[in-house]
């Protein structure tokens, strides 16, 4: 049998960036010829030390690409994720602290990047934006910021120089970004440390295209605005399964709201308003059945239960909080566990911040009241 020649190396193999297809192309012309049962490509000694060279430089652009390093992980066809630090920002993890999620709408040369999230830093951003370039091929056209949180939503600026980038926001987290966000540049500076040379002298790009209203359509998405305190608002997002074909049905996005490992972080906002926006996305996705799957401000993918979950944790914790302010208990005791309450939630340290959070809130109320 005579041996196979060898594929041509610039056929558009799935996955193969455009500049690497361009250097088989370039560099191994005529690689498919076979002359007495060898291809040619192998009878020059040299040919196997380029065609490793080729295979390399996918990894060599990632090389290439400002760090930190990031991880794009698959959702399913034509979605991406871009996991978070656990925790609070610091230096080490230079504010990676939210999840970021990547759309695809379209194919070909019309497709549109979707990213919901830009990172916490014009030099983050700069980064989100040539390695998912180098990695998926596709440069990020259109970035959503979800709510006025700096580690969100400050990436924006460093995406701009990779090309025409359009700028979403719901009015109302536009106009929060504008009003908070110098502030909380200069605490997310101290939190950054070391790093905080990535925020740079003007971190802050506020959206030029705003939505209206309560819901409606962006994209490939559908999406909610959703109170989070008084004023204060965040939105939820809605992949459409048909927007990429994607098998396992709806995928939501609940920054400010959802958690993927232990409790929400309730600090800076209104736990009842919480607890209804909560029930209130539960309620959003029960038509999606079992098969919705979420994504909240870090953490794992999380099943179709995790609405009602997390409003069960706040309806619980502000009750626990009513009763331990009549009982006179002390507020400075570790805060309680209940019936019901996920493993592992107690020792989550936002569920310490929380307790306080809901005794301060709940504290008012509870010692206005009438005596029984």
């Amino acid at each position: 049998m005579p041996p196979r020649a060898l594929p041509r190396l610039g056929g558009r193999a799935p996955g193969v960036p455009a500049a690497v297809r361009w250097s088989c192309d370039t560099l191994c012309q005529g690689c498919d010829i076979v002359t007495q049962g060898q291809p040619w490509f192998w009878r020059r000694p040299w040919r196997p030390a380029l065609w490793l060279l080729v295979l390399a430089m996918p990894s060599m652009g990632f090389a290439a690409c400002p760090g930190p390093a990031l991880r794009v992980l698959p959702l399913a066809p034509g979605w991406w994720w871009v996991p978070a630090a656990p925790g609070e920002s610091d230096g080490l993890n230079r504010g990676q602290v939210s999840n970021i999620v990547l759309a695809r709408q379209g194919q070909g040369r019309a497709a549109r990047l979707w990213a919901l999230g830009s990172g916490p830093s014009p030099a983050w951003g700069r980064a989100l934006a040539c390695q998912v370039r180098v990695r998926l091929g596709l440069s990020i056209t259109d970035v959503i910021s979800p709510w006025a949180r700096p580690e969100l939503v400050l990436g924006v600026a460093g995406l701009r120089p990779s090309g025409p980038v359009r700028h979403w926001a719901h009015a109302s987290v536009a106009q929060a970004m504008d009003q908070q966000c110098p502030h909380c540049v200069e605490r997310l500076r101290e939190r950054l440390q070391g790093a905080a040379s990535d925020l740079g002298d003007d971190p802050i790009d506020l959206p030029e295209r705003l939505l209206q209203g309560e819901r409606g359509r962006l994209g490939p998405f559908d999406w909610w605005r959703l109170p989070r305190a008084e004023g204060r608002w965040i939105t939820v997002w809605r992949l459409r399964p048909a927007a990429s074909g994607a098998p396992r049905g709806p995928l939501w996005v609940a920054h400010g709201l959802l958690q993927g490992e232990g409790p929400a972080d309730g600090r800076d906002a209104d736990l009842a308003l919480l607890l209804q926006a909560s029930q209130r996305l539960a309620t959003l996705a029960a038509a999606d059945g079992p098969a919705a799957r979420f994504i909240g401000e870090q953490g794992p993918v999380m099943g179709a239960d995790a609405p009602a979950r997390q409003a069960a944790y706040w309806s619980g914790l502000l009750d626990e909080a009513r009763a331990a302010v009549a009982r006179g208990d002390d507020e400075a005791a570790p805060a309680p566990a209940w019936p019901g309450l996920p493993a592992g939630w107690q020792a989550h340290p936002w569920h310490g911040f929380n307790w306080q959070r809901a005794w301060r809130q709940v504290e008012p109320e509870v010692l206005a009241a009438p005596p029984r």
